[in-house]
């Protein structure tokens, strides 16, 4: 494995601090200004001239136990991690960060990954701004549809089924019972958008959608109609 290339010169924190000589890193070992370079040479001696980890073994290895016998928190908090993973368990961010070859995921996965969570019962809710309005809100909301579809749902007759079923009632109660509530309501007007942005451009049909959005806007409207006679019919 390749050496460090610039060995800090207060080291010598590192090994008090594996020798039990010390409790904490230094306010100036951690400062604002040079902490995040600290903190990365620091974790990188550990792992490769104490541990004689290689890049892969940090990713799949690493636990909390080591963490804490180590005693690289404080460094490991510097270490910025996806929204999707858990900080304090899914310890392969900190491989990713210090030795980028190590990733082996991208972000479909990750939005997978945090969906089947949320599925499972492993977390309540989604990460706290997950669906941002930005691109890869956008990203996360379609990636979560698209798995649905394919692991809750038989296939349908045919596209058109499909269009039909997300723009009637069925279609909001399905998203509600696979917990997809949320993002429907930060991102979409109605369970057929969130469908048709969800599909591929080969699988999506521009006709389907303008046709049963233009059924929801008929039924909507005849709604609200029959709502005005009936209040009107009470006076």
């Amino acid at each position: 494995m390749q050496s460090l290339l610039s060995p800090l010169e207060n080291l010598h924190e590192v090994r008090e601090m594996l020798l039990g000589q010390r409790q904490h890193y230094s306010a100036n070992f951690l400062n604002k200004e040079t902490g995040d370079v600290n903190a990365y040479e620091a974790l990188r001696y550990i792992f490769e001239e104490f541990l004689k980890w290689t890049p892969y073994q940090v990713r799949d290895c690493l636990t909390l136990e080591i963490v804490k016998l180590m005693k690289m928190e404080s460094l490991i908090n510097r270490v910025p991690c996806p929204p999707e993973l858990d900080r304090n368990r899914d310890f392969e961010y900190v491989a990713w960060f210090l030795y980028p070859k190590t990733k082996n995921c991208n972000q479909k996965d990750l939005s997978i990954r945090v969906y089947r969570r949320l599925i499972d019962g492993e977390i309540v809710r989604f990460p706290k701004g997950y669906f941002d309005g930005t691109k890869r809100g956008w990203f996360r909301a379609q990636c979560t549809f698209q798995y649905m579809l394919i692991e809750y749902f038989p296939p349908f007759e045919d596209l058109e089924s499909l269009y039909r079923f997300f723009a009637g009632p069925e279609g909001r109660k399905a998203i509600q019972r696979y917990k997809l509530t949320v993002p429907l309501q930060e991102l979409y007007e109605t369970p057929l958008d969130y469908l048709h942005d969800s599909l591929s451009p080969i699988q999506k049909s521009e006709a389907l959608y303008r046709k049963y959005k233009l059924i929801m806007q008929k039924n909507y409207r005849h709604k609200n109609s029959n709502r005005e006679v009936d209040s009107t019919s009470e006076m």
